[in-house]
């Protein structure tokens, strides 16, 4: 059993099978181009090799290098035949790539994909069985815009994916048409296939997918006798076979690709996936295509958007800047003032408390003054009634000495002590009166009474202090409440501007949403659906025309 996996290497077959016309069974071989050989092939692409052999297990992968391709070329095809110059003489890679997978198909058939196509179904599943023995060549749908917008193209084939038997009358057809289309682009430059630099577009319409489509549309028509065209194949949901060519619906090349309506891989429809990985059109660059410069134009609007959604937040910044600066600043002003006024109101209640301290400790002072008078008074009259009872103390005291002399001399010394005690005694046998004892009691009650002064005074200022200390706090409550008053409405008027910011974004989107609807509404006629139906009545009106072609054929219902 042959190697799954080898370069391509010289067929001892015959040089060329170019007037083969037979129709031989699919080969199972499944071909690639690449510039590197299979041992320094990418990881991503390797794994993408190995769906293709593990869903394909009877199958030969075959690899073109650029050196293989050319031998190939050599060993299949006169060195002198128009395709070998061709061939050989070109120097585009791409060119090179897109003309030896056809060669590589004509001469001896398989399946061609390229090295970034990854495998989901089993090749001898693609051909539905009732189509299997008229058909010698099976091609996909890249774009079809008959079914919604997408790419400015309206319509493409795939060329990344190719199914033929060996010598099929199409790609017998489209070698040659690829190898006049290059002749023509060489002498339009005026230059060799050699010299030749084309274009990203000059690729596609030349040798590429676009060049694949209208061969294919020209070789039906000439095989029909009928014109073949897109119409033929738009809106497809089965296969649909025409002449000796397949062609499948969109989803089944061409899944998850550009276009919403081509379908995915997960709805079982897919037979291959292209993931695009390939960079060969940044080495052909001449300009935007139109879908690039929509994309462009997309791009740059959302970048407008963003823009003007940051100009926007950083206007709003500063402006919620600016409002809470003026806050901070009304709020420091108002605290200036307040501390103002309480320093202003703090002075004045302890001036007043002081003035009425000072007129307190007078009045006192005055009764002060009274009190220690009227003792003054009352302790001079006490004095005086003192002397005027001394005055008959004194006479009864001579009498008692006279008395007591008389008796010393009859009682002796007996009663000398007691002589002695009835000098120093009055009348009442009590002490005497003390001279001083005034002057002591109105220097107490002058002590006493400053000190009640004191203590009034004091009460006064403690009084009137907490008074105005009430008073302060009293009115730091009132401030405090307006001031948390002022910023919920501050926060209230935020709230409602960010609302109504809200309101007016919403109201612009529906506007846009309409504007866009209406757009969509006043699009050309032939997007209608009036047209799209009388599209379709002259669409089955050519199929029944074609049902009349004994080699057009198709898709039962399933």
């Amino acid at each position: 059993m042959s190697p799954r996996f080898a370069v391509a290497v010289p067929s001892t077959s015959a040089k060329s099978h170019l007037d083969h016309t037979v129709l031989e069974d699919f080969p199972k071989r499944i071909w690639t181009t690449g510039p590197l050989s299979p041992m320094r092939i990418k990881k991503d692409d390797a794994d993408r090799v190995r769906t293709w052999m593990d869903l394909n297990p009877e199958h030969r992968y075959e690899l073109l290098t650029d050196g293989g391709a050319e031998t190939y070329v050599k060993d299949h095809f006169p060195l002198d035949s128009r395709i070998s110059k061709t061939y050989l003489s070109l120097s585009d890679y791409i060119m090179r790539a897109d003309l030896i997978r056809y060669l590589a198909l004509l001469q001896d058939g398989g399946v061609y994909n390229d090295v970034d196509v990854g495998c989901l179904k089993p090749i001898d599943l693609w051909i539905p069985p009732a189509f299997k023995d008229n058909t010698s060549v099976v091609l996909g749908i890249e774009v079809d815009n008959e079914m919604g917008p997408g790419r400015s193209k309206l319509f493409e084939l795939v060329n990344w994916t190719i199914m033929s038997r060996r010598n099929a009358p199409f790609m017998r057809y489209l070698v040659d048409r690829v190898i006049r289309n290059l002749e023509n682009d060489a002498a339009k430059h005026n230059t060799t296939l050699f010299s030749l630099q084309p274009k990203r577009q000059e690729v596609i319409d030349v040798t590429g997918p676009a060049a694949l489509t209208q061969a294919a549309f020209q070789y039906l028509s000439e095989k029909t006798q009928t014109t073949v065209d897109m119409h033929n194949f738009t809106k497809m949901r089965r296969p649909k076979l025409v002449a000796d060519i397949l062609v499948l619906p969109i989803n089944a090349f061409g899944a998850g690709h550009q276009v919403q309506w081509s379908g995915t891989d997960e709805d079982g429809s897919a037979l291959v996936h292209h993931y695009f990985a390939g960079s060969w059109k940044t080495n052909h660059f001449d300009g935007p295509t139109e879908e690039e410069k929509k994309a462009e134009e997309e791009k740059k609007k959302e970048e407008d958007r963003k823009k003007k959604e940051e100009e926007d937040r950083k206007k709003k910044e500063e402006e919620d800047k600016k409002i809470k600066e003026e806050s901070e600043k009304k709020r420091a002003e108002e605290e200036r003032r307040k501390n103002e006024d309480d320093e202003k109101k703090k002075a004045e209640l302890e001036q007043k408390a002081r003035k009425e301290a000072e007129a307190n400790k007078q009045k006192v002072t005055i009764e002060n003054q009274s009190s220690e008078q009227g003792h003054k008074d009352s302790q001079g009259q006490v004095q005086q009634e003192q002397q005027s009872d001394q005055e008959p103390q004194e006479e009864d005291q001579e009498s008692g000495v006279e008395q007591q002399d008389g008796q010393e001399q009859e009682s002796g010394d007996e009663h000398g002590a007691g002589e002695e005690e009835h000098q120093n005694t009055t009348p009442a046998g009590q002490p005497g009166p003390d001279p001083h004892a005034g002057q002591t009691q109105g220097k107490e009650a002058k002590a006493e009474s400053a000190k009640e002064e004191e203590k009034l005074s004091i009460s006064v200022v403690q009084q009137e202090r907490q008074r105005a200390i009430n008073e302060l706090n009293r009115v730091n409550a009132v401030r405090r409440k307006t001031r948390e008053e002022a910023i919920k409405k501050i926060v209230a008027d935020r709230k409602k501007d960010v609302e109504e910011r809200k309101k007016d974004e919403e109201n612009k989107k529906k506007l846009a949403e309409l504007e866009e609807r209406k757009s969509k509404q006043q699009a050309p006629v032939a997007n209608t659906p009036i047209a799209a139906d009388q599209g379709q009545a002259q669409s089955a009106s050519k199929e029944q025309a074609q049902s009349n072609v004994p080699a057009q054929q198709h898709a039962p219902d399933p």
